[in-house]
């Protein structure tokens, strides 16, 4: 399996420096160069339609995995002959693994 690709930080931007001193009460602020492709106000009409389709389907197939499921209990109950609480605990699964997955691979 091939590594994932890294960006390449020019030595340009290796030796900038920045304003402030990263406290609280005097942050860096870091701006994008003119240039830049990784900044989205630079990107075209088209790219940034489709991240934001990306981004919102994505969205909405995490919230409809997790009603599909809660929808479906009166057939699983039927063709699985399981209790409510072995139902509850696939569904409580989902949800905590919604909610401590992020934290434990998140960047």
């Amino acid at each position: 399996m091939a590594a994932a690709s890294k960006a390449i930080v020019p030595d340009s931007e290796r030796s900038h420096t920045y304003d402030g001193s990263g406290t609280e009460d005097s942050p860096f602020v870091v701006e994008f160069h003119k240039d830049d492709p990784g900044n989205p106000m630079s990107w075209g009409e088209a790219r940034k339609w489709f991240t934001t389709t990306i981004v919102t389907f994505s969205v909405f197939a995490v919230t409809f995995t997790s009603s599909a499921y809660s929808v479906s209990a009166a057939k699983v109950f039927q063709d699985f002959d399981i209790s409510t609480e072995v139902f509850t605990l696939g569904l409580s699964l989902f949800v905590l693994g919604f909610a401590i997955g992020p934290a434990l691979w998140g960047p």
